[in-house]
C-alpha cells in the first residue's frame, strides 16, 4: 500500500493521535506581531491619503468650475444687460449744472450730453439748462432746481422750477408727459407751463393751452393766463399774463433754434411763442416781405429778443418790441 492510500484510510482517532505527536504550532514573536500591525497601519494611512487627495481634487475642480462660471458671467454680463434708456439730450447749459446717475457722485454736465433714465439733475445758483426729450417735448430748468428724469414720459421735481413746452399748438395732440412733485402731479394738455415749488406749495403757471393738476384736493384744470397755487388740499387761482416778468428766465436758456433756409415769418412765429407776444405787421406788403425773405445763419446763444433784433437787422424790416406785441415795419419808415 502506498502512502496516499494509507492517509485515505485514517479515521478521526488516528488524526488526533498524529496531531498530538506533532505538538502545537509555534506562536509568532512579539516583534513579528508589531511589524504586522505597523504594515497594516501604513497601508490604511496610504489608502486614506489617496481618498483625501481624490476628494480635494474633486473639490478643487468644483471650485475652479464655479470660478470659471463666475468669470464667464462677469465677462458676458455687459453683453446681455440692456443698455440704459436715453431719456433726454441736454441742448443748452448756462452756469453750473450737474448730474447724479445713481452712484452718489455729482458730476458737471456740458451741452450735448445724453441723460439716462433715473438720472438726477441739479442746477446751481447761476445754473440753468434746456433738455430735449425723444418725444419732442422741451424742458428748461431754472436756477437751484433738483429734478429726476425717471423715463422719457415722467420726471420728479424736488426743488426749484421746470418749464415744459410740448412744441405743439394749443389744442393739438401732443405726447404724454407727467411731472410729479411733493404737492401734486401735473399733466399738460398741449401746453407751455411752469411748475415751481415754493416752500410747501406748488405753483403752476400756464402760458399756453391747459394743464391738469392732481393733488390731495382732487383734479383741477388751469387755462392759459392762469397760475394755480396748490397747498395741501387747497387750490387757488390768480392771473398770469403770457408776457409777465415771471416768464423772463425762460428766455435766458432758449434751446438752439435753426433759422437756416427759413422765412422771416417762420422765425418771428418762433420768437413770438418764446416771449408770449403776438406779431403785428404794419402793412400787407411788410407781411408779404416777411413771408418771402429767406434767412441764413444762427441765433444760438441769443435770447429771443436779441435774436429778433439781430436777424431783422440783416433785412429791410424793422422790429419794435413791445410788452404784448412784436411790431414789424419797413426799415426807414
Amino acid at each position: 500500500m502506498n502512502e496516499e492510500s494509507r492517509l485515505d484510510t485514517l479515521d478521526d482517532t488516528d488524526v488526533a493521535a498524529l496531531l498530538k505527536s506533532v505538538g502545537p504550532r509555534p506562536s509568532a514573536s512579539a516583534q513579528a506581531m508589531a511589524d504586522a500591525r505597523a504594515a497594516v497601519a501604513a497601508e490604511w494611512r496610504a489608502t486614506v491619503a489617496t481618498r483625501q487627495r481624490r476628494r480635494q481634487f474633486a473639490g478643487w475642480a468644483t471650485a475652479a468650475s464655479v470660478a470659471m462660471a463666475a468669470v464667464a458671467v462677469w465677462v458676458v454680463r455687459p453683453l446681455v444687460q440692456p443698455e440704459p434708456e436715453v431719456v433726454a439730450a441736454l441742448v443748452r447749459v448756462v452756469g453750473s449744472v450737474e448730474q447724479n446717475r445713481g452712484d452718489g457722485r455729482w458730476t458737471p454736465l456740458a451741452a450735448d450730453a445724453s441723460i439716462d433714465g433715473g438720472t438726477r439733475l441739479r442746477t446751481g445758483t447761476d445754473g440753468r439748462a434746456a433738455l430735449q426729450l425723444p418725444s419732442g417735448i422741451q424742458l428748461r430748468l431754472d436756477s437751484r432746481t433738483l429734478v429726476a428724469l425717471d423715463d422719457s414720459g415722467h420726471a420728479t421735481l424736488s426743488r426749484g422750477a421746470v418749464y415744459v413746452d410740448t412744441g405743439v399748438i394749443a389744442g393739438a395732440p401732443s405726447p404724454d408727459f407727467e411731472l410729479e412733485t411733493p404737492a401734486g402731479n401735473v399733466r399738460h394738455l398741449g401746453t407751455q407751463y411752469e411748475a415751481r415749488l415754493e416752500e410747501a406749495s406748488l405753483q403752476v403757471g400756464v402760458r399756453e393751452g391747459r394743464v391738469r393738476v392732481s393733488s390731495a384736493g382732487g383734479d383741477v384744470v388751469g387755462d392759459a393766463g392762469e397760475r394755480l397755487t396748490v397747498s395741501g388740499d387747497r387750490v387757488s387761482r390768480s392771473p398770469l399774463p403770457r408776457t409777465a416778468a415771471a416768464w423772463d428766465w425762460v428766455g435766458s436758456v432758449t434751446p438752439p433754434h435753426s433759422i437756416e433756409g427759413r422765412s422771416v415769418e417762420s422765425f418771428l412765429v418762433w420768437a413770438a411763442r418764446e416771449t408770449g407776444r403776438t406779431i403785428v405787421y404794419t402793412s400787407p406788403d411788410v407781411a408779404q416781405q416777411a413771408r418771402s425773405v429767406t434767412l441764413s445763419g444762427t441765433v444760438e446763444g441769443l435770447t429771443p429778443d436779441e435774436a429778433v433784433t439781430a436777424v431783422l437787422s440783416t433785412t429791410s424790416l424793422q422790429p419794435e418790441l413791445g410788452d404784448e406785441h412784436i411790431r414789424i415795419g419797413a426799415a426807414g419808415r
